[in-house]
């Protein structure tokens, strides 16, 4: 009876704050004069230009060419690269394979800046996924961490052998890279903690780590409750005490603001629904605005991210590559409800829940493992460290900036779940989206180039090229 109410109050009170976000995302809006604003004519010729650049299967992208890869499961996955898989060409050329993995609410294209650098199409593999639910990539009924993540390292598993990094008789002939930002980082760390085979390295930018979240959060609350503890025995001398608690509870109470927009995902489907797309879009459109940070943009920048979000438009959706790979018949299903495809990442766990392994995925696992070269240089399985450990070399990089995740929540502690051959690297100027930023996005360039290189040198010099007052935090 006490859990089933202890359950029902923090429900409620979800519903109560996801409902007082949507509320005031609206005012804001209202008040800004964005919620009534429709889009000129020349706005809505440069989105659907923008569209047509980034989704018609039929034409390339800067040097990047459309993919759509059909599992083993049957789950079609869409993907750009610079290389075509499964070819002889490809398969035997000795260059890294790098995988990018976007956020929300984005897409491949959130990478455009960065594999579209002709010194990094000449030097590696360049693939740039669509998540399930996202872009040109089949749909899912629900978007819980097994779904998501079996979906996701059956197309890594796959991308390893057609790009020649895994063949029949042999394993980790050349260097895996996964380069990852917001959720795609989120769900990296996970792959990085229960798969770590997958990569010899991750490259993760602004997401957080859930377990180390959870625990940072446990510590403030044990420490404020400490001394909520002492002012209640020492009544006369409570002033210092309270205000301590108070000091302590600031990272967690910032963040709780910051995290309303998660709370408002979970509200019932009409209202998520109309969170993320009514005001003429105005919430996407804010988020899109803010991933440029101090930098400058045209209209075409805005028109390329918001294209980026929404997809392929009907008439992308009829193209095709040149080998006749078509778009998943889902994308016509969603095209008035991606957003909610896009929620339910949030909504369904993917960040917390079980990873219920396949005995598919743990036999592909075990194999790669197994091979000659282990994929990662750090940790093995069974290291110890404390829950959510990433067992393979990560580089994290984090915008101090960042508009969506607090610092001391997300990333204090951050070092005692890395390995051997990490980093932490502080960008004291960029944002929450750095592949976007021209600065972070060069040091993400840099660091890539570094990793697929064999990681030769000290990666704080390597980066303070590009990005002049880069802060190493933290080095194993």
């Amino acid at each position: 009876m006490g859990k089933s109410l202890s359950r029902a109050l923090v429900s409620a009170a979800v519903y109560v704050y996801g409902f007082l976000t949507v509320v005031s995302y609206g005012l804001i809006a209202l008040a800004k004069g964005t919620y009534f604003k429709r889009p000129t004519e020349n706005e809505k010729r440069d989105l659907q230009l923008a569209r047509a650049r980034l989704w018609d299967l039929s034409k390339e992208f800067e040097g990047l060419s459309h993919h759509v890869l059909t599992l083993r499961s049957g789950f079609k996955f869409h993907f750009v690269s610079n290389d075509v898989p499964n070819t002889p060409e490809t398969i035997k050329s000795d260059k890294p394979l790098v995988i990018f993995i976007h956020g929300f609410p984005d897409s491949w294209a959130i990478w455009r800046h960065i594999i579209r650098n002709p010194g990094l199409q000449e030097a590696v593999s360049l693939v740039a996924i669509d998540l399930p639910g996202y872009g040109g990539t089949e749909s899912l009924e629900e978007y819980n961490a097994t779904n998501v993540l079996e979906k996701l390292t059956e197309l890594i598993v796959t991308l390893r052998t057609q790009y020649g990094v895994d063949s029949g008789s042999e394993s980790n002939k050349k260097r895996t890279i996964i380069v990852a930002h917001d959720w795609g980082c989120v769900l990296s760390m996970r792959l990085a903690a229960e798969a770590p085979s997958l990569a010899h390295r991750f490259i993760l930018s602004n997401g957080p780590s859930t377990k180390l979240v959870e625990s940072n959060i446990r510590r403030l609350l044990f420490s404020a409750n400490k001394m909520l503890g002492n002012a209640w025995r020492s009544p006369l001398h409570a002033h210092v005490p309270l205000m301590q608690a108070l000091r302590t509870l600031i990272p967690l109470a910032r963040q709780l603001v910051l995290s309303g927009y998660i709370f408002a995902m979970q509200l019932p489907t009409p209202i998520v629904c109309y969170f993320l797309s009514g005001g003429h879009q105005s919430f996407l459109k804010k988020c899109h605005l803010a991933s440029f940070n101090k930098d400058e943009y045209t209209l075409l920048d805005m028109a390329s991210t918001m294209a980026s979000t929404m997809g392929p438009s009907a008439a992308e959706s009829d193209t095709k590559t040149p080998s006749g790979d078509t778009y998943p018949a889902s994308l016509g299903e969603r095209a008035f409800a991606h957003v909610m495809h896009m929620a339910g990442y949030y909504r369904d766990r993917a960040a917390t829940a079980r990873w219920a392994k396949s005995a598919e995925t743990v036999a592909s696992l075990h194999s790669i493992a197994s091979g000659k070269r282990l994929a990662s240089t750090g940790a093995g399985l069974f290291d110890e460290g404390p829950p959510g450990t990433l067992k393979a070399s990560t580089t994290i990089f984090w915008g101090k900036d960042d508009i969506a995740l607090d610092q001391r929540i997300c990333l204090d502690g951050m070092g005692d779940y890395l390995v051997h051959g990490s980093q932490i690297m502080l960008l004291p100027r960029t944002g929450h989206w750095t592949p976007v930023e021209r600065e972070s996005g060069a040091a993400l360039i840099k660091t890539v180039e570094w990793a697929a290189q064999g990681e030769e040198g000290d990666i704080g010099t390597v980066i303070a090229e590009p990005y002049p007052g880069v802060q190493v935090t933290f080095s194993r």
